[in-house]
Protein backbone atom coordinates (compact mmCIF):
# COMPACT_ATOMS: atom_id res chain seq x y z
CA UNK A 1 0.00 0.00 0.00
CA UNK A 2 2.94 2.28 0.69
CA UNK A 3 4.34 1.63 -2.38
CA UNK A 4 1.47 2.63 -4.11
CA UNK A 5 0.99 5.77 -2.26
CA UNK A 6 4.68 6.71 -2.92
CA UNK A 7 4.37 6.36 -6.50
CA UNK A 8 1.03 8.49 -7.03
CA UNK A 9 2.69 10.99 -4.95
CA UNK A 10 5.52 10.89 -7.49
CA UNK A 11 3.38 10.76 -10.85
CA UNK A 12 1.43 14.05 -9.43
CA UNK A 13 4.36 15.74 -8.84
CA UNK A 14 5.83 14.71 -12.38
CA UNK A 15 2.74 15.77 -13.81
CA UNK A 16 2.70 19.07 -11.91
CA UNK A 17 6.55 20.22 -13.16
CA UNK A 18 5.74 19.05 -16.50
CA UNK A 19 2.48 21.18 -16.99
CA UNK A 20 0.12 18.55 -17.39
CA UNK A 21 -2.61 20.40 -16.75
CA UNK A 22 -2.06 22.61 -20.27
CA UNK A 23 -0.46 21.13 -22.89
CA UNK A 24 2.34 23.19 -24.42
CA UNK A 25 -0.15 24.69 -27.49
CA UNK A 26 -2.79 25.56 -24.65
CA UNK A 27 -0.61 28.26 -23.18
CA UNK A 28 -0.68 32.09 -23.40
CA UNK A 29 2.83 33.01 -25.11
CA UNK A 30 4.27 36.26 -26.26
CA UNK A 31 3.57 37.04 -29.89
CA UNK A 32 0.66 35.28 -29.82
CA UNK A 33 -3.00 36.38 -31.15
CA UNK A 34 -4.70 37.19 -27.63
CA UNK A 35 -7.71 34.82 -27.05
CA UNK A 36 -10.81 36.69 -27.76
CA UNK A 37 -13.92 36.76 -24.86
CA UNK A 38 -16.76 38.04 -23.93
CA UNK A 39 -17.75 38.87 -20.46
CA UNK A 40 -19.96 40.96 -19.31
CA UNK A 41 -19.36 44.44 -17.53
CA UNK A 42 -20.57 46.15 -13.94
CA UNK A 43 -23.96 47.34 -16.33
CA UNK A 44 -24.15 44.38 -17.70
CA UNK A 45 -23.29 45.40 -21.39
CA UNK A 46 -21.44 42.41 -23.26
CA UNK A 47 -17.65 43.37 -24.08
CA UNK A 48 -15.86 41.68 -26.03
CA UNK A 49 -11.85 42.12 -26.97
CA UNK A 50 -11.77 42.17 -30.18
CA UNK A 51 -14.41 45.47 -29.77
CA UNK A 52 -11.18 47.24 -28.91
CA UNK A 53 -9.04 45.96 -32.09
CA UNK A 54 -6.35 48.86 -33.01
CA UNK A 55 -5.98 49.82 -30.22
CA UNK A 56 -3.29 48.86 -27.14
CA UNK A 57 -5.02 46.90 -24.40
CA UNK A 58 -4.25 46.32 -20.97
CA UNK A 59 -6.22 43.45 -19.48
CA UNK A 60 -5.96 43.62 -15.71
CA UNK A 61 -7.13 40.36 -13.84
CA UNK A 62 -7.42 40.99 -10.18
CA UNK A 63 -9.79 40.63 -6.99
CA UNK A 64 -10.83 42.92 -4.28
CA UNK A 65 -9.35 40.70 -1.54
CA UNK A 66 -6.25 40.89 -3.39
CA UNK A 67 -4.02 42.98 -1.50
CA UNK A 68 -1.50 43.62 -4.42
CA UNK A 69 -4.46 44.01 -6.58
CA UNK A 70 -5.59 46.89 -4.21
CA UNK A 71 -2.65 48.49 -4.37
CA UNK A 72 -2.02 48.48 -7.87
CA UNK A 73 -5.58 49.70 -9.37
CA UNK A 74 -4.78 53.51 -8.62
CA UNK A 75 -1.96 53.46 -10.48
CA UNK A 76 -4.32 52.12 -13.32
CA UNK A 77 -6.40 54.77 -13.02
CA UNK A 78 -3.95 57.46 -13.41
CA UNK A 79 -2.49 56.09 -16.24
CA UNK A 80 -6.11 55.67 -17.67
CA UNK A 81 -7.13 59.25 -17.14
CA UNK A 82 -3.73 59.98 -18.59
CA UNK A 83 -3.55 58.43 -21.51
CA UNK A 84 -6.99 56.63 -22.49
CA UNK A 85 -7.57 60.06 -24.97
CA UNK A 86 -4.92 58.35 -26.99
CA UNK A 87 -6.44 55.21 -27.36
CA UNK A 88 -5.29 52.98 -24.47
CA UNK A 89 -8.03 50.31 -23.22
CA UNK A 90 -7.79 49.18 -19.32
CA UNK A 91 -9.68 46.38 -19.42
CA UNK A 92 -10.09 45.30 -15.57
CA UNK A 93 -10.97 41.85 -15.34
CA UNK A 94 -12.47 40.50 -12.33
CA UNK A 95 -12.46 37.23 -11.08
CA UNK A 96 -15.97 37.15 -9.70
CA UNK A 97 -16.21 33.48 -8.94
CA UNK A 98 -13.69 34.09 -5.98
CA UNK A 99 -15.55 37.15 -4.72
CA UNK A 100 -18.04 36.54 -1.96
CA UNK A 101 -20.12 38.74 -3.43
CA UNK A 102 -20.86 41.64 -6.35
CA UNK A 103 -21.06 44.34 -4.17
CA UNK A 104 -18.29 43.82 -2.63
CA UNK A 105 -16.99 44.61 -6.40
CA UNK A 106 -18.93 47.77 -6.89
CA UNK A 107 -17.95 48.85 -3.47
CA UNK A 108 -14.32 48.86 -4.27
CA UNK A 109 -15.04 50.65 -7.91
CA UNK A 110 -17.17 53.43 -6.34
CA UNK A 111 -14.44 53.50 -3.40
CA UNK A 112 -11.01 53.96 -5.91
CA UNK A 113 -12.98 56.13 -8.35
CA UNK A 114 -12.08 53.62 -11.38
CA UNK A 115 -13.51 54.80 -14.58
CA UNK A 116 -12.21 52.16 -17.11
CA UNK A 117 -14.90 49.39 -17.69
CA UNK A 118 -14.51 46.30 -15.16
CA UNK A 119 -15.67 43.14 -16.49
CA UNK A 120 -16.89 40.32 -14.64
CA UNK A 121 -15.62 36.60 -15.34
CA UNK A 122 -18.19 34.80 -13.25
CA UNK A 123 -17.08 31.19 -14.11
CA UNK A 124 -13.20 31.50 -14.64
CA UNK A 125 -13.56 30.65 -18.25
CA UNK A 126 -11.00 33.85 -19.25
CA UNK A 127 -8.69 33.41 -16.04
CA UNK A 128 -8.50 30.40 -17.42
CA UNK A 129 -7.87 30.57 -21.44
CA UNK A 130 -5.42 33.49 -20.23
CA UNK A 131 -3.91 30.71 -17.69
CA UNK A 132 -4.01 33.15 -14.75
CA UNK A 133 -2.54 31.73 -11.63
CA UNK A 134 -1.72 34.56 -9.23
CA UNK A 135 -3.25 37.77 -8.80
CA UNK A 136 -2.53 40.55 -10.49
CA UNK A 137 -2.01 39.14 -13.63
CA UNK A 138 -1.98 41.67 -16.33
CA UNK A 139 -1.42 41.01 -20.32
CA UNK A 140 -0.90 43.67 -22.54
CA UNK A 141 -2.58 43.25 -26.11
CA UNK A 142 -0.67 45.45 -28.65
CA UNK A 143 -2.54 47.52 -31.37
CA UNK A 144 -2.64 43.69 -33.86
CA UNK A 145 -4.23 42.07 -31.10
CA UNK A 146 -1.21 40.01 -30.07
CA UNK A 147 0.27 39.50 -26.42
CA UNK A 148 3.41 41.66 -25.82
CA UNK A 149 4.17 41.24 -22.54
CA UNK A 150 2.42 38.83 -19.59
CA UNK A 151 3.14 40.54 -16.11
CA UNK A 152 2.40 38.50 -12.54
CA UNK A 153 2.37 41.03 -9.57
CA UNK A 154 1.71 44.59 -8.88
CA UNK A 155 2.54 47.33 -11.59
CA UNK A 156 3.72 50.75 -10.78
CA UNK A 157 2.40 53.57 -12.63
CA UNK A 158 6.08 54.46 -14.38
CA UNK A 159 6.38 50.45 -15.45
CA UNK A 160 2.98 50.50 -17.32
CA UNK A 161 3.67 54.03 -19.33
CA UNK A 162 7.07 52.46 -20.47
CA UNK A 163 5.38 48.90 -21.78
CA UNK A 164 2.77 51.35 -23.10
CA UNK A 165 5.05 53.13 -25.19
CA UNK A 166 6.45 49.88 -26.64
CA UNK A 167 3.35 48.79 -28.12
CA UNK A 168 1.46 51.99 -29.61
Amino acid sequence: MRKWVWLLIVALGAALLTGCAASPNGRLKVGEAAPDFVLQDLEGNEVRLSDFAGRPVLLNFWNTWCPPCRTEMPALQEVYTAQGADGLQILAVNLLYQENDLRDVTQFVQEKGLTFPILLDETGEVAVRYRVGSLPTSVFVDREGKVHLIQVGPMSRAFVQSVLQEIR
